[in-house]
């Protein structure tokens, strides 16, 4: 008897769930902590386990330990915090202050931000085409006359495979948003969360925006 209480205690600490009060058996890896400070620092902002799930072999441990629980994504990040103090701050408020609606948004915001000339402005969810419907973008960076709609898809990425209803209900609206832009006449910018896993093309994409609008207003 004692031996098969001893095998079900084991089990029990094997397949813990993550919502018991006991400490959780994921913690990060030394590699991961140094891919968590690195990506942190890049972005401008501590990425989430999805943008992990796009760094390959080097962030899987990584989605492994977020998809047990926010408690154990908590500790990664404390963990991290404790070695270097001077990350940048979790959630969704941009350096400036600026609120956004999602991780994927801030990060894309603060680049552009961080790249635009003074005579630029990046609006917030504002309509498309006001006249037409109401749709909004998730960001407009806008200079005189000019203008560049950015969508921001922080469910999925560029291959659009969901994994829960979440992330679905964030691609339906997307490509409700990506219907309205078709019958416009726009191309937007999409930006999805596989983009932001590659921060040096997610950059370079950013900069030529910023150059691409300030040539156009010139133009124009």
């Amino acid at each position: 008897m004692s031996r098969l209480i001893s095998f079900h205690q084991e089990n029990k600490i094997m397949f813990r769930s993550s919502d018991d009060p006991t400490p959780s058996r994921f913690h990060p890896t030394e590699a991961d902590l140094v891919t968590y400070r690195d990506l942190a620092r890049v972005l401008g902002a501590p990425p989430n386990e999805a943008i992990c799930r796009y760094r390959g072999a080097t962030g899987q441990h990584l989605v492994f330990i977020g998809e047990s629980g926010q408690r154990d994504w908590a500790r990664v990040d404390a963990q991290a915090r404790a070695r270097w103090p001077d990350l940048p701050s979790t959630g969704t408020t941009a350096v400036d202050g600026m609120v956004l609606e999602s991780l994927p948004e801030r990060i894309v915001y603060q680049i552009l931000r961080s790249m635009a000339l003074p005579d630029m402005e990046i609006d917030l969810h504002q309509p498309i085409m006001p006249d037409v419907g109401s749709e909004k973008a998730d960001l407009t960076l806008r200079r005189r006359d000019a203008a560049c709609f950015i969508e921001v898809i922080g469910c999925c990425g560029v291959n659009r495979i969901t994994r829960n209803d979440h992330e679905r209900r964030g691609l339906e609206r997307f490509e409700r948003r990506e219907a309205f832009y078709r019958r416009v006449g726009i191309t937007p910018v999409c930006i999805f969360l596989d983009l932001l896993a590659r921060p040096e093309e997610l950059k370079g994409l950013c900069r030529s925006l910023v150059e691409r609008l300030s040539g156009d207003a010139e133009a124009g």
